[in-house]
């Protein structure tokens, strides 16, 4: 069924991912709308939906599921979703239809197979049973049903056109008329001028008229079809076609009165890895398997999910798309912030609604917290309260390494809009605001906010082990690496609220953490640069905490006198503190910055204790509002300063503001605002002068913004952001060729757009610290950009102008190595590498046993530590063969021959080879020798015997064959260490000469006078095989055959004598005598019971075999017939006369003939 071009993008993935690389200088290209990639993907069920769902697609309000019998729709409320996005709802019900379409009589278990598989793959970690997981889920271009009907098969695809498209393909002489669709859930079906329309209770579904046709050569020839309604099931009615052919039905669906899109997508966090992949989190409301169709109503906050998602830059279109994982529960979750860990780990901070949020086996707290009922958190419900919740994900996405809740009885992790809270949540998203890093060892640290009294604090020794008061208070936490462990946290606040919004470690794991609050004591310390708050409007707030999470090195508030609050934290090489936020205050201006009178936007910087400002000052438009939420926010080498942020309609509600009158660069990548865009800057060192600034957005549409968390900048300056853009369905973002994920708004809500702009500014990167063995040979040292000078214990130039480390004993331990790169300006970008020269192992390696050449199974190697590499000979990865290897004595070796791991071990093994054994020459005893014997002649000497009659030592004793003989098989087998080896030896016993022996043929049952009848074919067998012969058959025929066949034509007894010889001995033996008789079938028979008739029944002699008897009368007519004759029929109830008989043996021998009834 194909969908025409006014569907709103009916096939394409609800979930909208713009995905774009951009230089932070190039110009912008227009939206294109070149043919599009191909997006419709038909989803794998791997469990994480019921079983009798096969696969599943997105469509416009709606999701498609495949089943072996049919298809079933499923939409919502369209008008519903826009308006909780637009945060207009009051109420956390959402209408939905589902409606199912089934093969009427069709096979219910055709075979369902994907095709075209996409290069992505799914992880669904949908509740707390992890049977109900599923990694690694295929997506696919197509699915065909074969064996619907007879000969008759469906595929469903996107066409050229971008349209969701289904074929009915129906075989040559297959019948059409079988197709019956039967829709049920629907609450109306009509025919309206060729098209049938199906009405639900949230929009309508118009089905166009159908069409058909046939491939004749080259050319498609149509066929007329139309739709036939019969209550609620559908056929077609088709024109004359050639039934020789295939004939493809195409009916048309048309989904144009749905808005929205039930995957709808909002944008919430991004971060980056090393390798620059970019990871976009976001949630998505998506309708699950209904369980019954027709209306229904479902929870909106039942089905939003988390959704993270994991690009390549480097690559374009669906390629770029390297993994999607969806976690969640029953209920609201949303992804605060995002950070890669060490070991390429995802680690996502966010909140949850859900008791049955996915958690792991020994995680820190497997069970829900919960807390009040919050309604209308921009849009969502937390119907039971909200915990925060920390999920580690493997580097592919489809393992959930770790995941664990934290919080108490009442809302944790959201920064509540309501009351005096609200005061802090100042802006659309403040909500959702929070932070999470991790260190080298991969410990997990989050700034976050609590409503509890009783959030986790282990032992006394926190720096705030109490709630201060209020209705929140900030918490810091540091969990271990597999989230087992809370290793500290504490609260930070005083008797009103309080959030942490950010966090950053030092080398030496020490915390900063920011925020803002309202409470006039928040716990600062003495000698901070700024040590009261003096008045109810919220302030901003810096501390300093020990790496034990014990002691509060420093704190102060930062801002003015009226409302501010820090949203970011970042730290320079010394450790002096660098302040992001908003104001509606005259800040401090340090002379000699770039400033803008009035700006509601400010940056500070302290130094590493808090107690003097290096640096303030403010930058906007200067108007009443800050113009722009805070996103992302960076300190490079240089001392640079990077701030990401949007502002404009959505936040009106809220802050107010607008990103008109912002200023941008002459080299800005959009100079031009509507007034609701994102606006990203770069400020020189020291921040004396705006060095580039631009817009990103699109030019109308309800404005680009964030549905809370946080976004990143790297240390290189490149910003990482996720976006929700593309609302009221506009495709207008901003893109680039060759940069992107998908250029199309496919639904008529929001969807997650995420971007990454590189300023293009040299800053050193060394690359990951480094591990080397001291025997190794020296590693090259990269570092980017290139062209930059590398120092360090162990550092030397290469002659090619490179540089090289030389590992040495006298460098065991750790070295700290310095890439330094000339940056923009008079800025040195350098940045440290810590190389760790690590001794030669000391690695063990399990004994071989002895082995035999003739064994060919692997033999599992055993050495540790593991990961070092086998060799030798035989070896085959981490297993030994013998036979490969052959005899001898060989050396294994089991090394570590990487930079990072060195040393070696060796194991002798012994291939023993085989000693062939020989059991001797066979032997042949005569009858009147049968004699015990030793049998002698067998190498190597020592071996063992066994069989019929013999000893292991090797006496013979022949045993009792009754005078018949036998060939018997003796074994004569050899141990050498660990091989074996054996060989046979056959010993005749020949029979003894024998009179009268029973022919061995079948007993004649018509004549069992006879031995056969003739011509007769008789086989003969001798006593023992394995001799030479001489036949004689008692007609003068003779035969030197084992088992002669001699055929007998004439009536006679004949007697047959055998001279075998085996090897010397002789052995005659005469056969009971082969009488063979006449054929004779009579033709007369007299049943009168007189005594003096001669036949009173028909009794043939015509087969030995078993003959059917079929008799007739002179006209033809049966009159007898039966399958087995037994010589039993005496002409009963017929007249005299003459009779004609057929007779037929189970060998297909026949006879016919007359036989008079004369009584």
């Amino acid at each position: 069924m194909q969908l025409p071009s006014t569907v709103p993008a009916i096939l394409t993935r609800a979930i909208l991912l713009v995905l774009m690389l951009l230089p932070a200088r190039a110009g912008l290209a227009q939206p294109g709308h070149a043919t599009p990639e191909k997006t419709l993907e038909f989803v794998e069920n791997k469990g994480q939906w019921p079983a009798r769902a096969r696969y599943m697609a997105e469509l416009p309000g709606g999701r498609l599921f495949l089943e072996n019998r049919g298809f079933t729709y499923v939409f919502a409320d369209g008008q519903a979703l826009e308006k909780h996005h637009g945060h207009e709802a009051t109420t956390d019900r959402l209408r939905a239809h589902a409606y199912s379409v089934t093969f009427e009589g069709g096979n219910p278990k055709p075979t369902l197979a994907g095709s075209e598989a996409t290069p992505e793959h799914r992880n669904y970690f949908l509740g707390n049973d992890p049977r109900q997981w599923a990694a690694g889920v295929a997506g696919f271009r197509q699915v065909r049903y074969t064996g619907v009907y007879p000969g008759i098969s469906v595929q469903l695809y996107e066409n050229q056109s971008a349209h969701l498209e289904y074929d009915f393909m129906v075989q040559p002489e297959a019948r059409p008329e079988l197709i019956r669709l039967r829709y049920t859930g629907a609450d109306k079906l009509r025919l309206e001028e060729g098209q049938l329309r199906i009405q639900t209770s949230v929009g309508a579904v118009t089905e166009l008229a159908p069409r058909a046709w046939q491939q004749v050569a080259d050319q498609r020839v149509p066929v007329s079809c139309e739709y036939v309604l019969k209550g609620n099931v559908v056929s077609f009615r088709l024109g004359r076609y050639n039934h020789q052919l295939p004939l493809v039905i195409d009916p048309t669906v048309l989904f144009s009165t749905y808005t929205g899109s039930s995957a709808d997508n909002w944008g919430f966090t991004a971060t980056y890895d090393p390798q620059g992949h970019m990871y976009s989190g976001g949630i998505v409301f998506g309708l699950g398997y209904p369980v019954s169709t027709g209306a229904f109503d479902t929870s909106f906050n039942g089905q939003v999910d988390i959704a993270i998602i994991k690009y390549n830059t480097a690559a374009t279109g669906t390629a770029s798309r390297l993994y999607a994982t969806y976690l969640g529960g029953d209920s609201t979750e949303a992804p605060h912030s995002m950070v890669v860990n060490t070991a390429g780990e995802l680690v996502i901070m966010g909140s949850t609604g859900s008791p049955n949020y996915p958690v792991t086996a020994g995680a820190y707290d497997v069970s829900f917290n919960g807390g009040p009922r919050t309604l209308n958190v921009n849009g969502l419900t937390y119907g039971r309260g909200s915990d925060i919740i920390v999920t580690k994900l493997s580097a592919d996405g489809s393992v959930l390494r770790a995941s664990t809740f934290l919080g108490g009885s009442d809302n944790d992790g959201l920064v509540l809009d309501n009351g005096i809270t609200g005061q802090l949540a100042h802006n659309y998203g403040d909500q959702f605001r929070g932070d999470v890093i991790t260190d080298g060892a991969s410990n997990v640290y989050l700034a976050s906010v609590t409503s509890s009294r009783n959030f986790p604090v282990p032992g006394a020794a926190a720096i705030q082990p109490a709630y201060g008061g209020g209705a929140t208070d900030a918490v810091v936490c540091k969990l271990s690496p597999d989230l087992k462990t809370l290793l500290w946290s504490t609260y930070l606040g005083g008797s009103n609220v309080e959030a942490a919004y950010s966090i950053q470690l030092t080398p030496q794991r020490e915390v900063y953490v920011a925020g803002g609050t309202v409470s006039t004591n928040f716990p600062v310390t003495a000698g901070s640069y700024k040590p009261q708050h003096p008045n109810t409007d919220p302030d901003g707030f810096v501390a300093h905490l020990n790496s034990a999470g014990t002691r509060l090195e420093h704190a102060t508030y930062v801002g003015t006198t009226s409302y501010n609050q820090v949203y970011f934290v970042q730290l320079d090489a010394a450790t002096n503190v660098y302040v992001l936020g908003q104001t509606i205050g005259e800040y401090p201006h340090t002379p000699g910055l770039f400033y803008q009178p009035n700006g509601q936007q400010f940056v500070q910087k302290l130094d590493p204790t808090l107690s003097r400002s290096l640096y303030s000052t403010q930058y906007g438009t200067g108007r009443s509002t800050p113009d722009i939420s805070h996103t992302a926010f960076l300190v490079d080498d240089c001392e640079r300063i990077y701030i990401c942020g949007w502002g404009g309609a959505v936040n009106d509600r809220f802050s107010g503001g607008s990103t008109s009158g912002l200023p941008v660069t002459p080299t800005a990548l959009d100079p031009e605002t509507d007034g609701s865009d994102f606006y990203i800057a770069q400020f020189t060192p020291g921040m004396t002068a705006l060095e580039y600034a631009t817009f990103f957005g699109e030019q109308g549409g309800r404005g680009e913004h964030v549905d809370g968390g946080t976004s990143r900048f790297d240390k290189r300056g490149i910003v990482y952001q996720a976006v929700c853009g593309g609302c009221a369905g506009s495709s207008a973002f901003p893109t680039l060729p060759g940069g992107l994920f998908s250029d199309r708004n496919n639904s008529r809500n929001c969807n997650n757009a995420a971007f990454k702009i590189d300023f293009g500014v040299r800053l050193a990167d060394a690359g990951p610290n480094r591990s080397v063995c001291v025997s190794a040979a020296p590693i090259v040292l990269g570092g980017s950009p290139g062209g930059g000078i590398w120092t360090g214990p162990g550092v030397s130039a290469t002659p090619g102008g490179g540089y090289q480390f030389t590992p040495s004993a006298a460098l065991l331990g750790t070295s700290i190595l310095t890439y330094a790169v000339a940056s923009t300006g008079v800025c040195v970008s350098t940045r440290a590498l810590r190389m760790t020269v690590t001794p030669e192992l000391a690695p063990t390696f399990e004994p071989v046993l002895t082995q035999c050449v003739t064994r060919t199974a692997p033999i599992a190697l055993a050495a540790s530590p593991p990961g070092g590499t086998f060799s030798g000979p035989g070896v085959s990865g981490n297993t030994f063969i013998p036979a490969l290897a052959k005899a001898g004595t060989h050396t294994l070796t089991y090394s570590f021959a990487d930079t990072t791991r060195c040393g070696s071990v060796t194991r002798t093994v012994v291939v023993d080879p085989v000693r062939p054994a020989d059991a001797g020459p066979d032997l042949t005893l005569c009858s009147y020798e049968l004699n015990a014997v030793q049998l002698t002649g067998a190498t190597p000497a020592g071996g063992t015997w066994s069989g019929p009659g013999v000893s292991a030592a090797g006496l013979f004793t022949p045993p009792n064959t009754n005078n018949r003989g036998a060939i018997l098989t003796l074994t004569y087998s050899f141990s050498d260490n660990t091989c074996s080896s054996a060989d046979t030896r056959t010993i005749t016993l020949a029979p003894s000469p024998a009179q009268n022996v029973a022919l061995n043929v079948p007993a004649c049952a018509a004549a069992p006078q006879y031995t056969g009848l003739a011509p007769f074919t008789c086989r003969f067998d001798p006593i023992l095989p394995g001799g030479t012969y001489q036949w004689s058959f008692g007609d003068g025929a003779t035969s030197q055959l084992a088992n002669p066949t001699h055929v007998y034509e004439h009536a006679g007894q004949y007697q047959v004598k055998l001279t075998a010889r085996y090897a010397d001995c002789v052995v005659v033996t005469q056969f009971a005598p082969v009488n063979v008789g006449d054929i004779f079938v009579p033709n007369i028979i007299t049943p009168n019971n007189d005594p003096f008739n001669v036949n009173e029944q028909f009794v043939p002699r015509f087969s030995c075999q078993p003959a059917s008897l079929q008799i007739f009368n002179r006209w033809g007519r049966k009159v007898y017939e039966t399958a087995s004759y037994l010589n039993d029929w005496r002409g009963e109830n017929l007249a005299d006369g003459v009779y004609y008989y057929f007779l037929r043996d189970q060998e297909g021998r026949t006879a016919k003939g007359w036989v008079e009834i004369k009584r």
